[in-house]
């Protein structure tokens, strides 16, 4: 019954031509907006986009920039973390901020070098590759006496096939340009002649766990001109050897499909009609399909701890992991043994509609896409609620509820249970590669990124300083306190202290009588001296203030002063035991 109803329903939908214009009732659009979603299309030139949002799933269409009651945002550019951090739980929006990493040729081909380097049997899916001009010393390595070896430079951020050029010789190459450098992959898999790739286009929607889904049907772009293998007189032959749309359409050769019946007609095809046929030939297609989920998830693997870091960094909150989601398009080179590789990653696919394939393939690809990310009146709604009794619980409380680690974990496993039963039953034309029930094989994958992004970012370092800082305290408050130990007097020591106590005595007997004068005076002039020492000489006709008694804070000066006197005295008597104490040394050395 639900398959007739979906067919039902594919059948009812809105045909696309290729354009688009809204023609919407700003009044009409007020009153639904409380029935319906709003999608923010200002900064999209994709009306592919619009058309699905505003006639397949009847949203209202928002074209300020800055507005903010959007509940699906849809932008061409890179989304940065500020954007992520605002938004509300209800809204989503077709990036993750940090996908720099994975979409720019540069990255791509130092995190997957850095990866061959510790799995070189697990990343052999994509070519040689020398970042200029940091290494251009061990690029131009590669031009050997007798080897000849071609080449196919790319600017670091360039698309569509802008810049790309092959080479033989090192001299063709400016030493301070910034460049991607690869091996020229020979022996390609050929139809009609013509040289091919593929664009797949794979759907990241989510992060921590990452969930990874493949839809079944993209383009197979061909070059125009027939293949031939490389030479120097055809090295410039750019329609020849690369097979970017961009390039091979301004060829008069090119061939447009005109008919969304026949998807196996002109230079551009759809991925389901060149496999069926392959696959009547008697090639294995299964196997070719799971050699290419591999590669795609060993790929994000490489860059999941940076997305990871940039989404929770923005969201920690966000335990659903779906807030953001991205349609990327991986473009495959198939060889002459049918095994796939990596050219790269583009984290904006062009969505253009220039020709009927095309419209077809995109609008199917964008509708099956919100749908699978359930952006929904209903989820939002869900998720609206949920908010609102959390507040009133910090209303009522006047706290912040605070999640342990165990209840983190609770809820995150509670809504990767919930989206897996949405998504399996909504999966449309995609196939869901990860995570499944032998994910595990790629944890090391994940971790050993983990470890290059930690040391990237130096955040081992911290993590080792804490740790030491902790076994330290925890070292001192377990270590005993150390109790001085006092050596006992040895009968040796006995006769020799006995003689230096009788010295000290006969040294203090003849100030004997001078210090029981002390004493005896001591009392009577202690009130003199704390007025000579606190107060200043008093002219005559003050002298009779000195009877009268005197307020708390001088008797605290006076104090005071008394005790450096005494203080005197302490010093006087440890100045004649040092003084014994030195001569008895003396004689002690003289003996």
């Amino acid at each position: 019954m639900q398959q007739k109803q979906s067919k039902k329903s594919k059948e009812e939908e809105p045909i696309f031509n290729g354009s688009f214009k809204d023609q919407s009732d700003d009044e009409n659009d007020d009153k639904r907006k409380k029935q319906t979603l709003i999608m923010n299309v200002s900064d999209t030139k994709y009306d592919v986009v619009k058309f699905v949002g505003k006639k397949i799933f009847k949203w209202i269409l928002q074209y300020e920039l800055d507005g903010v009651n959007w509940d699906m945002f849809w932008t061409d550019a890179a989304v940065q973390p500020e954007t992520l951090g605002k938004m509300q739980p209800h809204q989503k929006i077709n990036h993750f901020p940090g996908m720099y990493s994975l979409a720019r040729k540069n990255h791509l081909g130092r995190n997957l070098m850095k990866m061959r380097k510790q799995f070189p049997n697990d990343y052999k899916f994509f070519p040689q590759t020398w970042l200029l001009p940091a290494e251009y010393g061990d690029f131009k390595n590669q031009f050997v006496k007798g080897k000849v070896r071609t080449f196919i430079v790319k600017p670091e951020a360039s698309c569509q096939g802008r810049g790309i050029f092959l080479t033989r010789n090192i001299n063709d190459i400016n030493p301070t340009d910034h460049y991607v450098a690869q091996r020229y992959m020979h022996r390609p898999f050929l139809i009609d002649g013509l040289k091919f790739d593929l664009r797949v286009y794979v759907l990241l929607a989510g992060t921590d766990p990452m969930r990874i889904y493949v839809y079944q049907d993209g383009l197979v772009r061909f070059a125009t001109e027939q293949y031939v293998t490389p030479t120097t007189n055809n090295l410039e032959d750019v329609c020849m050897h690369l097979t970017n749309y961009a390039i091979n359409k301004e060829n008069p050769n090119f061939v447009f499909n005109n008919d969304a019946t026949k998807m196996d007609v002109g230079h551009k095809r759809s991925i389901k009609s060149v496999f069926g046929k392959l696959e009547e030939e008697g090639h294995n297609i299964t196997k070719l399909w799971q050699d290419m989920y591999k590669l795609f998830i060993k790929t994000f693997c490489t860059v999941q701890p940076i997305l990871n870091h940039h989404y929770k960094s923005c969201q920690p909150d966000n335990y659903a992991n779906n807030m953001c989601f991205e349609i990327l398009g991986f473009d495959i080179f198939i060889n002459d043994k049918l095994r796939p590789s990596l050219l790269e990653v583009n984290h904006t696919p062009s969505f253009t509609t220039d020709t009927p394939l095309d419209s077809l393939i995109k609008k199917n690809l964008i509708r099956d896409t919100l749908k699978l990310m359930n952006v929904s009146l209903k989820a939002k709604e869900e998720i609206i609620s949920s908010r609102r009794e959390q507040l009133q619980q910090r209303v009522l409380t006047g706290k912040k509820q605070k999640l342990t680690l165990e209840e983190k974990q609770l809820l995150i496993k509670q809504f990767s249970e919930q989206r897996d039963q949405y998504e399996n039953n909504n999966l449309g034309d995609y196939v869901k590669i990860y995570p499944l029930e032998d994910s595990h094989e790629y944890n090391k994958f994940i971790e050993f990124a983990s470890q290059l992004q930690d040391n990237w970012t130096g955040a081992n370092i911290r993590r080792n300083q804490k740790k030491e800082q902790s076994e330290t305290q925890q070292f001192q408050i377990s270590k005993p306190p150390t109790i001085p130990v006092k050596k006992p007097n040895t009968p040796q020591m006995l006769p020799k202290i006995s003689e230096r106590q009788n010295r000290i005595h006969q040294s203090i007997e003849p100030n004997a009588e001078m210090k029981s004068k002390t004493q005896s005076s001591l009392g009577k002039n202690i009130k003199e001296s704390k007025r000579q020492v606190s107060d200043p000489p008093l002219p005559k006709q003050h002298q009779s203030m000195r009877n009268v008694q005197q307020p708390p804070q001088q008797q605290l000066q006076i104090k005071s002063c008394l005790q450096p006197k005494l203080f005197e005295l302490d010093i006087l008597s440890s100045q004649n035991r040092s003084n014994s104490q030195n001569k008895k040394l003396n004689q002690f050395k003289l003996q």
